[in-house]
């Protein structure tokens, strides 16, 4: 009857955007909607903001839990102490030969 595609293209961001508190799924939801429209919007936007703390909150916690273990450490000291070796600013000596390339402009 209905694609999926219209389903979650249309039908859903419709929905979300124009509810309809007539036909309720949530009545007290729906009383608020009609009674105090002001006070719904304050609620849904701080429920919005709860659960997008939530989420932040676990990745947050994933994120230290799978990069900030001391196997993690380890393997990233010892990719540095490779890379390290690679290249090293002491290659970059002060060689006395060298001159300048340039004279600089006295101000």
């Amino acid at each position: 009857m209905f694609d999926m595609i219209n389903i979650f293209e249309v039908f859903l961001p419709q929905l979300l955007r124009y509810p309809n508190p007539t036909d309720p799924l949530n009545g007290e939801a729906a009383a608020l909607l009609m009674r105090e429209p002001k006070s719904y919007e304050a609620k849904v936007k701080g429920k919005i903001y709860f659960l997008a703390g939530e989420l932040l909150l676990n990745l947050m916690t994933e994120y230290v839990t799978k990069y900030a273990s001391k196997d993690a450490a380890d393997e990233a000291g010892a990719e540095s102490d490779e890379d390290d070796e690679m290249s090293s600013v002491g290659s970059f000596g002060d060689d006395e030969d060298e001159q300048p390339a340039g004279q600089m402009e006295e101000v």
